[in-house]
């Protein structure tokens, strides 16, 4: 085999040779950077003459980390963000991020220099972001002091627009963090600060745009992790906005976990007493209240099996309320004849049967296809055993909303009127024949009489009063 032919004046630079190298030139920029650091004395306008006729060399721009290093910390950092303390490596400078005042103007200077080198060299700003995140998987290594001028820096940023949001989310990422309690106090700091200079509005939006505003306790540690601390720690540093838009994610995601519960047990076909100790043993979990359950499980009965029955504004909710009201009611009231052992069960209570009614009225005045059926559907509910007359009446008289209430009281005053016709239900008249005699006395069209499942049709206004 023919020996391989090596040019004699050439030589093959050993791996042991381009790390020395390498080292010495990155010693070589690191004290160009302390040197011109420490005689700008932390000054902008000087420092970034100082720093711009050192970057702008060409051997210098692949290190574009180290730079970072020395603005964020004095010095060189090692792989696991550590301070290097090998040989001339420990030499750092005192005019950094790390070590100035412990206030937003002394740090605006360092945004104001940060923002200037990142427009004027775009190596640099393509890595700005990556070595932020990198900072804050590292937050272990650094002092208390340290870490307070950091997320003051980052919150800087954040309100100039230099960094996206979503870069909090690395502070959950390494679980160290979090079980030190380093996430909470770096996330306390951010937020107590955008909302003294930005206002509560900013605060939130920033919080929105991060992703959050779903996730925020998972930063506080595990043994720590609740709601009522979560609650009291955002009191004490006055950031009730975080508390309410946490109680708002954290509701809506349970109400999402209870209707994909009943509508996997729906699909099952489980016993509907199987069904309400599910139910309750999920509201005793989660502390939930009869009200929040009852809207619960009444969208999910109507939304089964037919999605379109869903109470959400999308367009195809819309067109299906709007077709013929005859063949929606029929399929509504099937649904409440399957399902009103399960409402029956959950509205146990007075309290619960008002909160359904209700629920019920604003359904109907969000559908106005099913405006001028709300009658139809309350008399359906007490005949299946789910409300009783108290509630009723105290619905009528006391405890509805506002939306659509003209229309709705109007419609339920016949039925009120014959609940009270005689207190006692084993001697009380059928109403459909309560119905039929007010009709031959009356001597002018009505509705038409109730059946099993109760039909109504629109009444004009003279016959509104009459009644």
């Amino acid at each position: 085999m023919a020996s391989k032919y090596i040019l004699p004046c050439f030589r093959f630079k050993s791996g042991r040779v381009n790390k020395k190298e390498k080292d010495n030139e990155l010693l070589a920029y690191r004290n160009e950077l302390v040197e011109a650091l420490d005689r700008t004395k932390g000054k902008l306008e000087a420092s970034w003459k100082a720093l711009e006729s050192i970057v702008s060399k060409p051997d210098y721009q692949r290190h574009t980390d180290q730079l970072f290093d020395v603005l964020y910390t004095g010095g060189l950092l090692t792989n696991d963000g550590k301070f290097s303390n090998r040989g001339d490596l420990k030499l750092r400078t005192s005019y950094c991020v790390f070590t100035t005042h412990d206030e937003l103007n002394a740090l605006r200077v360092y945004e104001q220099l940060f923002k200037r080198l990142r427009r004027r060299y775009k190596h640099l700003d393509a890595a700005f972001e990556s070595h932020a995140q990198r900072l804050l998987t590292l937050l272990g290594g650094f002092e208390v002091a340290a870490r307070r001028r950091l997320a003051l820096l980052i919150t800087l940023f954040l309100i100039d627009g230099q960094l996206n949001p979503r870069l909090l989310l690395t502070l959950g990422q390494q679980q160290a963090n979090i079980d030190e309690g380093l996430a909470l106090e770096f996330m306390l700091i951010v937020c107590v600060t955008l909302k003294r200079e930005k206002g509560g509005n900013f605060m939130v939006q920033i919080f929105k745009k991060s992703g959050l505003d779903g996730k925020i306790i998972s930063y506080m540690p595990p043994m720590l992790r609740s709601d009522l601390y979560f609650r009291q720690v955002y009191q004490e540093n006055d950031l009730n906005e975080i508390i309410k838009l946490h109680e708002t994610r954290a509701g809506q995601e349970l109400r999402r976990q209870l209707q994909q519960r009943l509508l996997d047990d729906f699909r099952e076909k489980l016993p509907q007493v199987d069904v309400v100790m599910n139910v309750r043993q999920f509201q005793r979990q989660h502390h939930m209240s009869d009200s929040e359950v009852i809207a619960i499980v009444w969208h999910t009965i109507i939304s089964s099996h037919n999605p379109n029955f869903s109470s959400s504004s999308t367009s195809n909710a819309r067109r299906n309320f709007n077709s013929p009201s005859a063949t929606i009611m029929e399929r509504i009231l099937r649904k409440l004849q399957t399902y009103s052992p399960l409402l029956n069960a959950i509205c146990s209570t007075d309290s619960a049967q008002i909160a359904l009614l209700m629920q019920l009225q604003e359904w109907c005045y969000e559908h106005h296809s099913l405006l001028n059926h709300f009658e139809r559907l309350a008399v359906h509910l007490y005949k299946a055993g789910v409300i009783n007359e108290d509630a009723i009446i105290r619905w009528y008289e006391v405890d509805h909303i506002d939306k659509g209430k003209v229309a709705f009281l109007d419609q339920m005053r016949r039925f009120v009127h014959w609940l009270h016709s005689d207190r006692d239900a084993t001697s009380r008249v059928d109403y459909n024949t309560y119905l039929e005699n007010r009709q031959h006395n009356q001597q002018y069209r009505s509705h038409p009489v109730y059946s099993d499942v109760v039909t109504t049709t629109r009444h004009n206004t003279k016959t509104a009063h009459l009644c």
